[in-house]
């Protein structure tokens, strides 16, 4: 029987570090394929392992701009309907105030990651991308449980590896395996679109694009939608 793993994302952590994705590149931005993101390090897992280890559960974290602050919000939101419809995620958001802290990403996170521990059969191991010692506190009681975990780190920017004592797994010892870094699987991350066909949902009308989203419209439907 293979081991269960479910992944946990700090969505503000990731936005924060993806810079450690476009250095490793030498890009200065790309899409992230959020399709394979937990599927990676659910495979180097397994090859620690030497085991099979089924990804059953990807939860993400995050947070949007309350609508009173005048913010545009459609495209944030537009991405956590992608996360859940076209990648699987189980997203948990939480809207905000401009330039309050995400302390609502850390309890959100770390109150599932211990529902699930609690729950007989839910996980085995758990994947947290999201190095920050505000989780040991929580990570120490799903050890508890007796849940594996990893931890997904970052490296600084110019490549080097963060100081020990700054790494959740290493100052607070609340970690299965050793650090495993985002930018080391930057590569295989980058989302590369293909142009295909694709039938406008308003219209009918077929048209090439790179748009991998649940709903497509052509330039024309949404050329009338914008006027």
């Amino acid at each position: 029987m293979s081991a269960k793993a479910m992944v946990f994302i700090d969505g503000g952590w990731l936005y924060r570090n993806r810079n450690t994705l476009f250095a490793k590149l030498g890009e200065e931005n790309f899409e992230i394929d959020y399709a394979k993101l937990p599927r990676l390090f659910c495979e180097d897992v397994a090859n620690r392992l030497d085991e099979d280890v089924s990804l059953v559960r990807t939860n993400y974290f995050g947070t949007i701009p309350s609508a009173r602050s005048g913010f545009n919000t459609s495209k944030q939101y537009a991405f956590y309907d992608f996360l859940e419809r076209s990648c699987g995620y189980e997203t948990d958001i939480h809207e905000v105030e401009v330039g309050t802290d995400e302390n609502w990403i850390k309890m959100s996170l770390s109150a599932a990651l211990l529902f699930y521990a609690a729950q007989p059969g839910a996980y085995d191991i758990a994947i947290l991308i999201g190095d920050d010692p505000d989780y040991g506190p929580s990570l120490r009681r799903a050890r508890l449980f007796g849940k594996r975990i990893q931890i997904v780190g970052a490296h600084l920017q110019d490549g080097k590896e963060p100081p020990a004592s700054s790494t959740l797994a290493n100052r607070l010892r609340v970690s299965d395996f050793p650090l495993l870094y985002l930018d080391d699987h930057a590569a295989e991350m980058r989302l590369v679109r293909e142009l295909v066909k694709r039938t406008c949902k308003q219209c009918g009308c077929e048209e090439e694009t790179t748009w991998a989203g649940p709903e497509f419209f052509c330039s024309s439907c949404r050329g009338r939608y914008r006027n």
